[in-house]
């Protein structure tokens, strides 16, 4: 994981979270926590909502 900065850190992880789950009854985990935590968590940990018609779970999302 060396080669990879905060920021692809980041957009993997926003990538990841935005996936709808079986488990989560179809949400993502995004739709989680914008329900139980606060709004301002997902701001100042640098991670965004991906729609999910633009996730992406291929290396090619990091691919420079």
């Amino acid at each position: 994981m060396y080669k990879y900065t905060q920021v692809d850190i980041n957009l993997m992880t926003s990538h990841i979270n935005s996936t709808a789950r079986d488990s989560l009854n179809g949400r993502s985990p995004f739709d989680l926590a914008n329900l139980l935590l606060d709004k301002r968590i997902p701001l100042l940990t640098g991670l965004e909502n991906v729609s999910p018609d633009e996730v992406m779970l291929k290396p090619a999302l990091l691919e420079k």
